[in-house]
């Protein structure tokens, strides 16, 4: 079998990488004898590993491209972004067995914890912008994810494009099974709880990285 992972960001691609998120799960497959490599769009990196395929961006929007890779399935790390549906859409429409994997945990604001979710994007933009541009930032971003963002379906359709949706902690995945009629049953019926890979800090020696993860 030929399992691949994919993130659409032009992330470092060295050993730091391979130690966490999208890369981590494509050394643990290796580990159980899965041939598997990381996806990832260019530019090419120092220090990018022999298991990192870097291609254009338009690549990762084109069923084609994907189809020729000729493999059985891919987890795609794209945080549920609606930006990201043609990607998700293009691996499906391959024939390919999509995972869609919420490492961002899937507490999607302003539906869960929403005082220390906010309290936290009021901590970050008052850091970054000063007392006063900050909390106008804070109150502007607060207005979006209250509206434009709880109105878009760009995230729905992206977890739809999936054959299975999956996150790494059991309250991640109940936020969204409590609201089948935001996600529909569609998506509900799809919601597993997959663990990360652990990956110890010496991941690429010899020493099993699956130990978390059968």
């Amino acid at each position: 079998m030929k399992w691949y992972t994919c993130t659409p960001v032009s992330f470092k691609g060295d050993h730091t990488f391979f130690s966490r998120d999208s890369g981590a799960f494509c050394k643990a497959f290796q580990r159980i004898g899965v041939e598997s490599r990381a996806i990832m769009p260019t530019p090419a990196q120092e220090g990018d590993e022999p298991d990192l395929i870097r291609t254009e961006y338009a690549n990762l929007e084109d069923p084609a491209w994907w189809k020729s890779l000729g493999i059985d399935g891919v987890i795609l790390y794209a945080w549920g972004v609606g930006k990201y549906l043609p990607i998700a859409r293009a691996i499906h429409d391959a024939g390919i067995f999509l995972v869609v994997y919420m490492d961002s945990s899937g507490l999607f604001f302003p539906w869960q914890y929403w005082l220390p979710i906010a309290k936290n994007m009021y901590t970050k933009d008052v850091f970054i912008h000063g007392k006063i541009k900050g909390s106008a930032f804070f109150l502007l971003r607060l207005l979006k994810q209250h509206t434009w963002n709880l109105a878009s379906r760009g995230r729905r359709k992206h977890l739809d494009s999936g054959d299975m949706v999956t996150f790494p902690i059991p309250s991640a995945l109940q936020s969204v099974a409590d609201r089948e009629w935001l996600y529909g049953k569609s998506i509900v019926r799809k919601l597993a709880l997959v663990p990360p890979p652990f990956l110890p800090p010496a991941a690429l020696q010899e020493r099993s990285a699956t130990s978390l993860w059968p």
